[in-house]
C-alpha cells in the first residue's frame, strides 16, 4: 500500500509540511519547523538526531534508520535517481543504519552503488542478513554481501531464523575475526515471538529485529522487557504494518495533542510511539519517496510521548 498525504489541518498535507529537505535546498523551512527548532533550543537541547547506545558497546546510532525491502529493489533508472536523494537526505538528516538482505532483489547492489556514488559509504553503519543453511553457503553470500556493500559491515543478521541452528556459530567467528562488528537474528512476524524469545535468552545476541507498532504493540508484553533483561539491542521492522497505518488514517486529522511531542504526521505519529519505548534502538522504515523519508526522519527530533500520551495515541487508533 503507497503512503497517503495525512492531513494535519485544513491546508496542510503531508506533502507540504516536510522542512528539512526544502531548507537544506535552499526554500523556506515550515513555520512548525521553525517552532520545533526554538523547542529544542529552549529546552536546553542540541537539534541533533537521538541516538541510543547499542548495550553491547555503548556505541550510539541514530534512532531513525533505514530499512530496503521493497524500496531498493528496483532497476528502473528514474527510480534510483529518487534513491540517491533518499541517501543522500538520510545521512544529511541525521541517519546511518542502513538494513538490508540479499533476498530484498537488487537492494544490495543498489545501496552500494548509491553509497559509493553519493560519497556516503564511511558514515553508514550497514546491517545485512544471511539465509542459508550450510557454513559453506553463509560465507559464500557473506563474501558477495561485501562485494555489494563494501566493508566494514556493521550487523550481520540471521534472517528469518533461516539456517539458524547451524549457522551461529559461523556468525559468532565472524565476529571474532573481525569480519562484522555485531551480529543478531530477524524475524518480521509476530507468530514468530515465542522462537524469538527463546532465542533471545539462550543466545549471545548483540542485536535482535521484530515487528513492533502501534498497531502492533505485541512486543511491549516479553520481548521489549527480555531485550533490556539481557542487553540486546532491538532494531524495530513493520512500524507502519506494511503500510495499514496510512488507509487506516487516510483523510482523518492528526490530533491536536501530537504537537505537544513535536510530532506533525501520521508517519511521524507512528514512529514516536515505537521510539517512546527506550528499549527500541532503532526503527528501520523503508521508502524510495525522498519526501517520506524526510517525514520519517523527522520522527527522531524533538520530544517523545510519555505513558500517559502512549495510552492517548492508543485511544485516538481505536477511534479511527
Amino acid at each position: 500500500m503507497n503512503r497517503s498525504d495525512s492531513i494535519l489541518d485544513k491546508s496542510f498535507t503531508r506533502r507540504r509540511v516536510l522542512g528539512y529537505g526544502a531548507a537544506g535546498a535552499g526554500l523556506a523551512a515550515m513555520p512548525w519547523q521553525v517552532s520545533l527548532a526554538a523547542q529544542i533550543d529552549a529546552a536546553g537541547g542540541d537539534q541533533a538526531m537521538r541516538t541510543r547506545a547499542i548495550p553491547a558497546s555503548g556505541e550510539q546510532i541514530p534512532v531513525i534508520g533505514m530499512g530496503s525491502s521493497g524500496s531498493f529493489a528496483t532497476r528502473s533508472e528514474s527510480t534510483l535517481a529518487d534513491l540517491a536523494t533518499v541517501m543522500k537526505e538520510f545521512v544529511a538528516m541525521g541517519g546511518t543504519l542502513v538494513d538490508t538482505s540479499p533476498s530484498y532483489g537488487n537492494a544490495e547492489t543498489n545501496i552500494g552503488n548509491i553509497a559509493r556514488e553519493t560519497g556516503v559509504r564511511e558514515q553508514l553503519f550497514m546491517a545485512t542478513k544471511v539465509r542459508k543453511r550450510s557454513r559453506e553457503r553463509t560465507l559464500e553470500q557473506f563474501r558477495a554481501s561485501i562485494d555489494e556493500l563494501g566493508e566494514p559491515i556493521d550487523l550481520l543478521q540471521i534472517h528469518n531464523f533461516i539456517g539458524l541452528d547451524n549457522q551461529w556459530a559461523t556468525l559468532q567467528q565472524l565476529k571474532e575475526e573481525g569480519r562484522v562488528r555485531y551480529i543478531g537474528i530477524t524475524h518480521y512476524l509476530t507468530s514468530a515471538f515465542d522462537e524469538l524469545e527463546h532465542q533471545m535468552a539462550t543466545k549471545d545476541l548483540d542485536f535482535v529485529q521484530f515487528s513492533y507498532s502501534i498497531m502492533t504493540p505485541d512486543a511491549e508484553k516479553r520481548l521489549l522487557p527480555l531485550a533490556a533483561d539481557h542487553g540486546i539491542a532491538v532494531l524495530v521492522n513493520r512500524a507502519f504494518n506494511d503500510g495499514r497505518i496510512f488507509g487506516e488514517t487516510k483523510g482523518k486529522e492528526l490530533p491536536d495533542f501530537a504537537k505537544e511531542f513535536d510530532c506533525f504526521s501520521w508517519a511521524q505519529f507512528a514512529l514516536k510511539y515505537v521510539l517512546a519505548n527506550e528499549t527500541v534502538t532503532a526503527v528501520i522504515p523503508a521508502t524510495s519517496d525522498p519526501e517520506h523519508l524526510r517525514d520519517n526522519m523527522h520522527a527522531g527530533y524533538g520530544k517523545l510521548p510519555d505513558a500517559d500520551m502512549r495510552k492517548r495515541m492508543r485511544q485516538t487508533m481505536r477511534a479511527l
